[in-house]
């Protein structure tokens, strides 16, 4: 179709033209003729538009069909990448394919068609302007294949500086996604300006490699703009100077026509090369990602297996690994394999428990079970489905229920008592929309415990054969601990074959575990074999259908509603208990205690629960508070006059060249065969030099444009990574990941290259049109009373057109947001997904697909209006036309035959003209969409208070005496209070412990202190200064804070140690070595400070994590220092060697503790005790431990601490 289009095209300037250029000069004129022939101009004009915008319309659609594929592919790669792939593509890269290079790839189709279209048009026009002037077209078409061989140069300079400009653009990405991923962390040690410092530092080198992409576009576009103006002098010059022909009017308009048809194929023909060309470098890196190693299905057999059947059955036996050897990396890596010749088995129904030191490779066991790690030999055998908890639990940025079930079911009866085996009856009931409540990005409004529950229950709800859980009870108390133990692992999962990861000595030595294995050294070493009968040993009920190994007949026991709904009647025995549960305990209220879990979500109008809110969306025009911000970036008026005044310089040289044509065609007449060789020369000279200055305005034109344009975006981008490192906590609480990496890639990337080309273009566009159709109405005055409606038309159907547009533009983009959301936590969580199975694989790869549905849907509604409006502005714009050459055929005799073939030739280029100007006001219309979005990012509410007021240059805090004064707190505004009414008083270096259950307030007490919300009331004050009143900086720079969810960032260890650049190597070295974790560093082949870290830490274990989190804040030494869990993921041996030197090193300082493990701050000056978010209890551990009916004692009862033989009560 596209190509009967372009063929239609040249009906104009090859056959019309020509005879209505003599027609009109000739005497007398044949009326009927000149009608005839501007009508079937019109008809044929018509046909062409209708086919080009069905063409376009069908290569567009293919284009959203093929990226939908090639998104659901990369999709499916992603969750399937093995971990040394992600090694070299992490989720930033990810999502930056999604949001730039699939982008890219869409376009191919139209840019593909066109680039063998517009050769074989360009073939056509060269044929008819060979007819009307002979052989001088071969001069200019060897011109042409010398400008088109220096195009090729300029094609292969865009493709390395596109490729270049999309690697400096993923490491933008990769740090972006780094650091929202983790911006809690951020604004605990008040990093936002370095992290953005080193973002800005990655965009200008990205800006700079877009600099030389545009240098190397703009040579690009301008050997094939001025490829057809070249070749019009060289076939002029050749046609007057070496053929000595006379130059008539004919001759001059009718090749100067099919010259502009020439010049709209090669203008069409760099933007397709350079989308090709962007289209196929993304291609490549796509491929890339396509071609990169998955997990190895045959590093892990199944029972599917007829041999492994064979092999294990009649021993029971589910789980093995024989003779393995296995390694994080590549086969033919240097790297020394973790475990080698690693024999194990594990037996139907097993409970067994792995526990060993920091860094032993405990997680990396879980992995090789899960055949995540690289298999040198040997084999894993797993006989079943598999449950799994990472030790860092994933979580789904959706409803605690949502997380829980999965994809699966929903049975209620199952449901709760999943709730109840894993302790989170009462946790969902204090939410405000209970199992509904939204958890937010990574779990952020839970704490770690309910993190780790919620992940447990997941897994229980699976109801798989084999769980592997990997420290699940790291960071839960005592009694959630013993009762998780009691009511889970010995209770709902003592039918399934159990591995659990443990640091607690009570469970590695308790008698209802079968058996413990020491992992020292690669090597599994059995610390104790009870091998009791689990089922007589234990009258708790399971309520899900035990799952037989393969060697067995399936059960015909099945989990029906009825069984399933029967109450629990029966506690399990005391001797079950790791401790003995108290009178407060909420152990006792099991039976009593119902969660709330109703099958459909409540409609009331309580939107409590509901943490996401929905995207924003303008509506209308975008505002002109937008594009003002917008011109202001680019420069402002001064700016925006210096691109109007060079496009109108541009455009008055082009008009000049067009007289100049018209007059010399008008004067070939009367030139005598006797000068005319000299005459000739003269006009060729005056054209030559005017084509030259067109030729360097319009290069000027383009580069102002697009500097000012990548001006803009840089400081736009900045002005939005400002505004976002500076939000509050609760805007990323309820604003998906997606969304900022929505903003910061895909519209970032249209204010830097596509909003600068389209006004250009439009300026461009505006300019030619105005002049072309000035003259027109100076040739031909009766046109200027059709000027005011014509405009008025346009407009008027630009405006029906522009305003759905607008909109279906907007809700694409916003239908992005989501998508990339679920890649990032997709790619994120895909050990779990694929460690539960490939059903779960599938439910992602399903909902990822109706994501793209939807996307693709609102893209398929962007294409149909655009064409449908592209269609009737074409039509419009053909009968504009019509009446142009109409009106030529009325007053051909009161005019020049030179300006009448120049106006015929302009209206012949002016349909071309203005459905351009058109498309591309919509084009600039919708793509100012980009920065209003930036804009709205832009202009976030800060965090912090309108009283802040820095104190003078003076060391703060000298003592380190902080007051909290009827503190309450709450994490969204109509929330419920996490902590209520919380008075007490810390003395400067006074050692206070924080205690609770599981969900009691106490990381909440740490937000408070740093401000990562307001408090609701009251004050905090550290030395007599109300921390209200300082700037956040200040305050979060003046404490220290070792989390309990450790974040490390892409780069060296000395930039994770030292982000500020404040300590020698020497202090680094003796950091490492008070947390004990020089062996580890030296242990590698690359042991200094600036050996890799990468993407969040991943190449060390969560235990070394927390040490080098913990090294750091050594390193700092702070007056006041908070320890949030620190030593969670550490054995009992590391906890009591850091417990040590945090003792030692924080001798002078005050030190915050929460602990679950009440043994870390037992030998404190003081303890408070939480519940509920209220202080119950705060006094020294002596006093507390003295009253017998207080919680603490409760706590230490549980924890098996009453009775210790050393309590330190230092006072």
């Amino acid at each position: 179709m596209q190509l009967a289009s372009a063929a239609c095209e040249l009906y104009g300037p090859a056959f019309v033209l020509p005879h209505l250029i003599k027609l009109v000069g000739s005497s007398p004129m044949d009326w009927m003729q000149g009608v005839w022939l501007s009508v079937s101009l019109f008809l044929v004009q018509v046909l062409s538009s209708v086919l080009r915008v069905h063409g376009t319309f069908i290569n567009e659609v293919i284009g959203i069909q093929f990226t939908a594929c090639l998104r659901a592919m990369l999709f499916q790669k992603a969750l399937n990448l093995s971990a040394v792939s992600k090694k070299h593509k992490s989720a930033g890269d990810i999502a930056n394919i999604f949001t730039v290079d699939v982008v890219d790839v869409m376009g191919l189709p139209v840019h593909v068609n066109m680039m063998w279209i517009c050769p074989l048009q360009i073939g056509m026009t060269l044929y008819f302007i060979h007819r009307q002037v002979g052989w001088a077209i071969w001069v200019g078409f060897g011109a042409l294949i010398g400008i088109l061989a220096l195009t090729g140069l300029a094609g292969v300079c865009v493709a390395m500086a596109d490729a270049r400009v999309l690697a400096a653009k993923d490491n933008r990405m990769k740090l972006v996604h780094e650091l929202f991923g983790a911006i809690q962390s951020v604004k605990f040690n008040a990093w936002e300006d370095e992290m953005s410092a080193k973002i800005i530092a990655l965009r200008n080198k990205e800006v700079a490699e877009i600099w030389s992409f545009i240098k190397a576009l703009l040579a690009l576009v301008t050997s094939m703009s001025i490829a057809p103006v070249i070749v019009t002098v060289v076939v002029f010059a050749t046609y007057a100077m070496w053929m000595d022909r006379e130059l008539t009017v004919s001759v001059v308009f009718t090749t100067l026509a099919l010259f502009k048809t020439l010049e709209e194929s090669f203008a069409v023909l760099p933007v397709s090369v350079v989308g090709a060309i962007s289209a196929f470098v993304s291609a490549g890196r796509i491929d890339h990602v396509l071609r990169l190693p998955e997990c190895e299905l045959s590093n892990v057999t199944t029972h599917d297996d007829d041999k492994a059947k064979a092999t294990f059955g009649p021993d029971n036996i589910v789980v093995s690994i024989t003779d393995g050897s296995f390694v994080w990396g590549d086969v033919g890596d240097a790297t020394t394999p973790l475990f080698q010749h690693l024999d194990w088995t594990v037996k139907h129904g097993e409970l067994v428990v792995v526990h060993g030191a920091v860094g032993a490779g405990k997680s990396s066991l879980c992995s090789v079970l899960l055949g995540e790690m690289t298999k040198l030999s040997g084999s894993v055998f797993v006989g079943g489905s598999i449950a799994y908890v990472a030790q860092q639990p994933w979580i789904l940025n959706a409803s605690i229920r949502d997380n829980i079930l999965f994809g699966k079911p929903y049975d209620r009866a199952k449901y709760s008592k999943v709730l109840d085996a894993c302790a989170l009856t009462t946790d969902i009931q204090a939410l405000p929309s209970a199992d509904h409540t939204e958890i937010g990005l990574k779990g952020g409004n839970l704490s770690g415990g309910q993190r780790a529950r919620v992940s447990l229950a997941r897994a229980c709800y699976a109801d798989a054969d084999v769980y592997i859980l990997d420290a699940p009870l790291a960071a839960v108390d005592a009694l959630v601990s013993n009762e998780i133990f009691t009511r889970c692992f010995r209770g709902l999962l003592r039918l399934k074959t159990v591995i659990l990861v443990s640091h607690s000595p009570d469970i590695i030595t308790s008698a209802h575990v079968d058996r413990a294995f020491l992992l020292q050294d690669g090597r599994l070493l059995e610390a104790k074999s009870t091998h009791q009968d689990r089922d007589n040993m234990s009258p708790y009920p399971s309520p899900l259908p035990a799952k037989r190994g393969f060697w067995e007949a399936p059960s015909s026991r099945q989990l029906s509603n009825d069984e399933a709904s029967d109450s629990i009647e029966s506690y399990p025995h005391d001797d079950l208990f790791l401790v003995t549960p108290t009178n407060r305990s909420p152990i006792r209220f099991y039976n009593s205690a119902k969660v709330f879990t109703p099958k459909t979500k409540p409609s009331s109008a309580n939107t409590s629960g509901t943490l996401i809110v929905d995207e924003s969306r303008a509506d209308g025009r975008v505002s002109s508070a937008v594009v003002l911000a917008y011109l202001s970036s680019l420069g402002g008026y001064g700016a925006f006059a210096i691109v109007v005044w060079t496009t109108l310089v541009t455009e008055t040289v082009r008009l000049a060249c067009d007289l100049w044509l018209s007059y010399w065609g008008n004067q070939a007449s009367s030139i005598t065969a006797h000068h005319r060789h000299d005459v000739n020369y003269d006009y060729l000279t005056v054209y030559t030099i005017l084509v030259l200055a067109m030729c360097v305005l319009t290069i000027a034109q383009v580069g102002i444009v697009m500097m000012f344009g990548l001006r803009g975006s840089k400081k736009m981008f900045e002005a939005m990574l400002a505004s976002l490192v500076r939000a509050p906590m609760r805007f990323f609480d309820t604003n998906p990941i997606g969304r900022i990496l929505n903003r910061c890639g895909d519209d970032v990337f249209q204010c830097d290259i596509e909003i600068p080309l389209a006004m250009s273009s439009i300026l461009t566009e505006s300019a030619s049109a105005f002049s072309k159709i000035l003259t027109s109405v100076f040739v031909i005055q009766w046109m200027g009373l059709l000027l005011p409606p014509l405009m008025f038309g346009y407009y008027k159907l630009g405006a029906y057109f522009l305003a759905p547009l607008r909109d279906v533009n907007r809700i694409k983009k916003i239908t992005l947001s989501p998508l990339l959301s679920l890649v990032s936590e997709a790619v994120d969580g895909a050990v779990t997904i694929r460690a539960f199975g490939d059903r779960y694989r599938r439910r992602f790869c399903r909902m990822h697909d109706a994501a793209i549905d939807t996307y693709s849907a609102t893209c398929f509604a962007t294409v149909a209006v655009n064409q449908w409006y592209s269609l009737r502005i074409q039509c419009v714009s053909n009968a504009v036309v019509l009446a142009i050459l109409l009106g030529c055929v009325v007053c051909h005799s009161n005019m020049s035959a030179g300006l009448l073939a120049l106006v015929i030739t302009y209206g012949l280029n002016l349909p071309v003209n203005l459905a351009n100007l058109v498309n591309m006001w919509a084009s600039l219309e919708t793509s100012l969409i980009a920065p209003e979005r930036l804009h709205e990012y832009a202009n976030l509410e800060k965090e912090g208070s309108t009283k802040e007021i820095a104190l003078d240059a003076v060391p703060w805090p000298t003592q380190g005496h902080i007051v909290f004064d009827r503190v309450s707190f709450q994490y969204k505004m109509h929330d419920p209070l996490v902590l209520q009414n919380v008075c007490a008083t810390i003395t400067g270096g006074e050692k206070v412990g924080v205690v609770g259950r599981t969900g009691a307030g106490k990381s909440s007490l740490t937000m408070a202190l740093f401000r990562i919300n307001e408090l609701a009331f009251g004050q905090i004050k550290i030395d007599e200064v109300d921390t209200a009143t300082l700037p956040l900086r200040q305050l979060r720079r003046s404490l220290a804070i070792i989390p309990q969810n450790p974040v490390l960032f892409k780069g060296s260890l000395r930039t994770n140690l030292d982000p500020l650049d404040m300590y020698s190597d020497e202090q680094l070295w003796a950091a490492l070595h008070k947390v004990n974790l020089m062996p580890r560093i030296t242990a590698t082949s690359d042991a200094k400070l600036e050996q890799s870290v990468d993407e969040n830490g991943d190449n060390f274990s969560v235990g070394e994590r927390q040490m080098l989190c913990m090294a750091r804040a050594l390193l700092r030494q702070a007056r006041i220092v908070v320890l949030d869990e620190a030593t969670a993921a550490v054995d009992q041996t590391t906890d009591e060697m850091l417990q040590k030197i945090i003792r030692a090193e924080f001798a002078s300082s005050t030190l915050i503790t929460i602990a679950h493990r009440l043994g870390t701050v037992l030998d404190y000056d003081r303890i408070l005790v939480l519940e509920n978010g209220t202080l119950v209890q705060n006094d020294s551990p002596t006093a507390l431990l003295a009253d017998a009916t207080g919680a603490f004692y409760e706590l230490a009862v549980e924890g098996g601490y009453v009775g210790a033989s050393q309590i330190n009560t230092r006072h």
